[in-house]
């Protein structure tokens, strides 16, 4: 059996990363950090495949690894992953407040005022 794609516990070189706030089937609110990992090749994969590491902090204690035929197919993976779970989710807001925070994500983001 070929090894596969390796397990993360974190992701340290994210693509994208933000904090997204939802309701549980109670209407109790949280937040949870959804990051995305920058493709990257399958060791020793011989048909040379990639795979993209997500985490959703709530959901997904370890990063789990999508995989692609290359690096666009395993990155659109990944956001499929993502789409999917929330969408499974109710009232989901992107850009929500990080927990311990109170200033937006959005005014620390690069080219954002």
């Amino acid at each position: 059996m070929p090894p596969g794609p390796p397990r993360h516990t974190s992701i340290d070189d994210p693509v994208a990363d933000d904090y997204w706030s939802f309701e549980d089937d109670h209407g109790r609110a949280h937040v949870s950090r959804v990051t995305l990992g920058r493709p990257v090749p399958i060791p020793q994969d011989a048909n040379g495949d990639w795979y993209c590491p997500v985490l959703i902090g709530h959901a997904v204690p370890l990063a789990e690894s999508l995989v692609g035929v290359g690096p666009v197919d395993a990155l659109l993976n990944a956001a499929r992953f993502v789409r999917e779970h929330f969408h499974e989710l109710r009232k989901v807001s992107p850009r929500a407040v990080p927990p311990g925070s109170t200033a937006s994500t959005s005014s620390q983001r690069p080219g954002l005022v």
